[in-house]
């Protein structure tokens, strides 16, 4: 073998592109030829060691175990590097047939000069890749004029986004190191660049409207989804970079001088994504929510019978549930459970009744709408243990500034102790307006703090109460609860985005790269809800992040065996699946055997 460089240039341009080829020289009936064994790119080594790497390549590749010289580190690195690229390579173009004499599989091999490499990461993949399968991705893909390259591409930002939530230069590196995720799609990464993956994700949000309709009607089409309750919230982030189009505000991961993002997303009774919308930052809540409600809606009486379509039952939070929107649901005839902002007229606390452990209610008729009063004993001890941690701190510093009163060099002075409590009165607002704080005065000068806690003052009762409040009078008090309840699906499915998606933080310049990114994140929960809800149904409730890693000990690999005649057989196979993979690919109703085993002799 020997390594040429190869010079081209493009159509009207003078750059010239230098690449190496890997080549061999043959016999053939019509006398020696030299045959192209493979790229090696662009070699970044001085062109009297491509000789001594080419020679050592080959050894690797056919099994030679002696070596007549050692090869400095520099070289060993790339021939070890490019040798498994080779192997990879004729495994690849290896046939699936074989002869019986093969199929025996029964050879003499150098026991003491087998070794394994190229172990990459399958378990994941398997999973997320399959899910895309199920979920009719690649079917859609080519209703929508994909290439297989650009389809490739965007299973990779996919379940890349499942399996290693990163940046698309990160994501690149993963894919070609780490992941089988290519030789589970039959593609090769390698000449792939970040902006070709950029590019696949600007085309994925080009067809949002599209693939979020697809995966809706799929999706109900699966699981039997009755569409019956919609759940809908919203939550921002914050993303680096200067591009126009977003304004910067409050951010709760406190970064305010970063643009922000908000995103809106409507999840059915089970927890799937029915649709999601992007929007300025600093967007208010409620005046988002009637346009996505309307506009699934619309979608699903085109796709639907008109027979079977009936008006969902929204369900938000109190920041959503403004007056104007309860009333813009009700005029276009859609029912809503909300959390009431204000309590409403005539309350008594009698008749409650249990509806579940540690939860009471009762309902109080008011015109057309029915309010729900709850008392939760773990809210009363959750919001009684906020109240004590901030009390025990404002009183602490309290005592500080007593302490300070008799200590040289501490504050002292009447309007400057004034001053400092007010300050804490404002820090700790929460519980302040319950304190009525006593500081007396000699010649200027502070001499005696006192105060007393009257929990009566409070602005907010901290009893464990509050109210629901629905136009769906035809449900008991328990149904009203239950479906509020299912709010925590929606609260699930914005943790599962910003934590184990990676939609939090958003490294891009380019707003809309933000949003690719975002849609990228909603698309990969697509995979995680449908196999959260195998798992689940077949009594496995771990978490994604336990389950993958579980998985990412299932490897694909290379075992090179030396045979004792010359000559060497590579095989190129999936680990036996632990139990616990085993239990997880049987949940999923997929093999657990993600690729079959390959065979090449050289």
């Amino acid at each position: 073998m020997f390594i040429r460089e190869i010079e081209k240039k493009n159509p009207g341009s003078d750059k010239v592109f230098i690449s190496h080829r890997l080549l061999q020289s043959i016999r053939t009936p019509r006398g020696p030829r030299q045959k192209a064994v493979m790229n090696l790119g662009k070699l970044d080594l001085a062109k009297e060691k491509w000789k001594e790497l080419a020679n050592r390549i080959e050894e690797i590749t056919y099994g030679q175990q002696t070596r007549l010289i050692d090869y400095p580190q520099e070289i060993e690195a790339l021939a070890q590097h490019y040798a498994q690229l080779l192997t990879r390579k004729q495994l690849a173009e290896k046939k699936h047939h074989q002869s019986k004499r093969e199929d025996q599989g029964f050879e003499r091999i150098n026991v003491n000069a087998v070794s394994s490499s190229g172990n990459k990461r399958i378990g994941p993949e398997h999973v997320g890749i399959e899910a895309m399968k199920a979920l009719g991705f690649f079917d859609l893909f080519k209703q929508l004029g994909f290439t297989q390259m650009q389809s490739d591409l965007a299973a990779l930002l996919i379940v890349g986004r499942y399996i290693h939530p990163s940046s698309e230069r990160e994501l690149r590196r993963y894919a070609k190191e780490q992941s089988a995720i290519d030789e589970l799609l039959e593609t090769s990464f390698l000449p792939s660049g970040n902006n070709a993956l950029y590019r696949t994700s600007d085309l994925l949000f080009k067809n949002k409207a599209k693939i979020e309709r697809f995966l809706c009607m799929r999706s109900k089409e699966l699981f039997s989804l009755k569409e019956t309750i919609i759940l809908y919230d919203l939550t921002n982030t914050y993303f680096t970079g200067q591009a126009p189009g977003y304004k910067r505000g409050r951010s709760k991961q406190k970064r305010n001088d970063c643009p922000l993002v908000t995103m809106g997303l409507i999840l059915d009774e089970k927890g799937f994504v029915k649709g999601s919308r992007i929007f300025e930052g600093n967007v208010s809540e409620p005046s988002t929510l009637l346009s996505m409600v309307e506009t699934m809606h619309e979608h699903t009486k085109k796709e639907t019978p008109p027979l079977f379509i009936t008006k969902p039952t929204v369900v938000m939070d109190a920041g959503i549930a403004s007056k104007e929107n309860i009333a813009l649901l009700t005029l276009k005839g859609f029912s809503y459970i909300v959390v009431s902002r204000s309590k409403p007229e005539n309350i008594t606390y009698d008749s409650f009744t249990e509806i579940k452990g540690g939860v009471k209610a009762h309902s109080i008729r008011q015109g057309d709408e029915v309010f729900l009063h709850c008392i939760s004993e773990g809210k009363t001890k959750k919001e009684n243990s906020i109240l004590t941690k901030a009390r025990d701190r404002m009183e602490q510093e309290l005592k500080n500034l007593i302490q300070g009163l008799r200590k040289k060099g501490c504050l002292k002075s009447y309007p400057k102790i004034l001053e400092r409590i007010g300050r804490i009165r404002e820090h700790y607002s929460r519980v302040s307006q319950g304190y009525s704080i006593t500081v007396k005065e000699h010649k200027g000068k502070a001499t005696e703090i006192s105060w007393q806690f009257d929990k009566s003052k409070l602005a907010k009762p901290y009893d464990g109460t509050y109210f629901l409040q629905t136009d769906r009078a035809d449900l008991s008090n328990k149904s009203i609860w239950l479906l509020y309840g299912m709010l925590t699906s929606i609260e699930d499915a914005f943790r599962c985005l910003k934590s184990e998606l990676g939609l939090r933080p958003i490294h891009h310049s380019k707003s809309d790269r933000v949003d690719g990114h975002l849609f990228i994140s909603v698309l990969a929960y697509h995979l995680l809800q449908y196999n959260r809800w195998h798992l689940q149904k077949a009594g496995i409730n771990h978490r994604w992040p336990t389950i993958r890693s579980l998985l990412e000990t299932h490897e694909l690999l290379t075992t090179t065996l030396p045979k004792e005649d010359g000559g060497v057989i590579h095989l190129r196979y999936c680990t036996i699946p632990t139990l616990k993979q085993q239990e997880i690919y049987k949940a999923l109703k997929i093999t657990s055997i993600p690729l079959k085993r390959k065979k090449v002799k050289v």
